[in-house]
This record gives C-alpha cells, sequence and structure tokens, in this order.
C-alpha cells in the first residue's frame, strides 16, 4: 500500500498564516461594517440633517381638548425625521381618555400625521365612566352635552354584557314607547331596570327574557291605559308579576299622614 505524502513544514506554515490573515480580515470587515452602520444611523437621526418640520394631527375633536393632544404630541417631535420615537408617541396619545385608537406616520422628507379616532360613547357607566360601541370604559372628564345617555351600571369586567343586555331589552320595548334610561347589575346578578318616565322594572337573576316577554304580552291590556300611574314591576315570580301604583303610593302616603 503506497504511502501518503506528507506536506511540507513550510506549506502547512504557509496554509496556517493564509487562514489567520483571513480570519482577521473577517474581522476587520466586521468591525468596519459596525463602525460605519453606527455612524450612518447617527448621521440619519441627526435633527439638524433631516428637521421635522410639519406635524399633522387628524380628527374629529367632538370632545377631545386640542391643547391637551398638543401637549401629548410636543416633547416626541423635537428630533428629526428619523429619530421621532413613532411607537412611543402613539401610546402617549392613546393614553388620552377620550382618544380611542392612534396612528402615527413618517411622510417624506420632513412630516409627521398623527391620525385620531374618537372614543364614541354610547352610555354612561356608574357614576364618573362612559362605554364605547365595543362595550369599553374608559373615564374621560365629564361632558353636560352627554347627560342624556343611558346610566348603566355593573361589577368590573360586565360591561359588555351590560351593554348588549341594555340594547337587546331596549329594541323590545321601544315599540311600546318605553325608553330605557337605566339598567344595573348588581353583585348578585340580578338586573334591575328604569325608563325615562321614572318606571321600575325588576327581573331577577334567572330567566329574564321570559319574565320580560310576560310584560311585553301583558303591556297592551294592563298597563298602556294606565302608563303615567305605573311606578314598578316586579317580574320575579313563576307565572305573574306585583305591580305599584303611583296613585296606590300617594294614598297610603296621605293615609299615613293623616293617622300621624
Amino acid at each position: 500500500m503506497p504511502k501518503r505524502k506528507r506536506t511540507p513544514v513550510w506549506q502547512r506554515a504557509g496554509l496556517l498564516l493564509q487562514d489567520h490573515f483571513r480570519s482577521i480580515t473577517g474581522l476587520l470587515l466586521t468591525g468596519l461594517l459596525g463602525v460605519t452602520l453606527t455612524l450612518g444611523v447617527q448621521w440619519l437621526q441627526d435633527p439638524y440633517r433631516f428637521p421635522l418640520r410639519v406635524v399633522k394631527v387628524d380628527g374629529d375633536y367632538r370632545y377631545l381638548d386640542r391643547e391637551r393632544m398638543q401637549q401629548a404630541v410636543a416633547p416626541f417631535v423635537q428630533g428629526g425625521f428619523f429619530s421621532v420615537d413613532v411607537a412611543s408617541l402613539c401610546r402617549e396619545v392613546e393614553r388620552l381618555p377620550w382618544v380611542y385608537k392612534a396612528r402615527v406616520a413618517r411622510s417624506w422628507p420632513d412630516s409627521l400625521k398623527v391620525s385620531i379616532e374618537e372614543q364614541d360613547p354610547v352610555a354612561r357607566w356608574g357614576e364618573q365612566g362612559y362605554l364605547n360601541r365595543q362595550g369599553e370604559a374608559f373615564y374621560p372628564e365629564e361632558d353636560a352635552a352627554l347627560a342624556e345617555l343611558p346610566v348603566l351600571s355593573g361589577p368590573d369586567g360586565h360591561e359588555l354584557a351590560v351593554l348588549e343586555k341594555y340594547r337587546r331589552i331596549s329594541s323590545e320595548l321601544l315599540p311600546l314607547g318605553l325608553m330605557v334610561s337605566g339598567m344595573h347589575l348588581d353583585a348578585r346578578r340580578a338586573w334591575h331596570l328604569e325608563m325615562d318616565n321614572g318606571m321600575r322594572l325588576e327581573l331577577g337573576r334567572a330567566d329574564t327574557w321570559p319574565r320580560l316577554q310576560r310584560f311585553v304580552r301583558a303591556w297592551p291590556t294592563v298597563f298602556a291605559d294606565r302608563r303615567d300611574e305605573l311606578q314598578r314591576v316586579d317580574l320575579r315570580y313563576s307565572n305573574g308579576f306585583s305591580v305599584h301604583w303611583q296613585q296606590a303610593e300617594q294614598q297610603a302616603d296621605n293615609r299615613k299622614n293623616q293617622s300621624g
């Protein structure tokens, strides 16, 4: 079997030097590329080279205060076109209570556009909050123009469930000429309704929809002609309901006053 020729020592040394030279060259090129990129990024982020000249904020401004919006945007637009932190600016704008969503985009060569979608309140939530169309609670400053919104309330985490219940019940009672002005889900998960004329309905915890249907069926013959006297209807019975008439309450108060 023929012997393999051994590479001379001087050739092996030369090959080793070549490998080391390639490694060193690669490291130098990598380092040079890194330095070049760093300097390039710093050059692009220099606000004096690419300053922001135009900041445009689009929105309806039905409830949102322009001055507060300007205060939120101002700290982020002092830099240049490439250095502005778009994500942080978007988050800061969305912290404003009347802002539902915000979008921030650069427009070459010197503009920044902030697009605002305002909250659309459809109901009050508790004493200080509002609900948007998605059933999400938010807590801005109170607006007198929204005083006529229905007042809904319930445990935390049940905002959407209460709003959906309100929508369904309202659509059922509206043909009767009844407007739901308030709805409350208590800690025991019992439902309490109030109409715009002051009448109250007690639906309880279970079988709320059949109970409401019972009231709707009875409305034309039992309640329609005496709607102004109707004070409270308790539907928490298996086959019927109890009624509190305003006139009866007044007569009871009068008897108490006379006896006193």
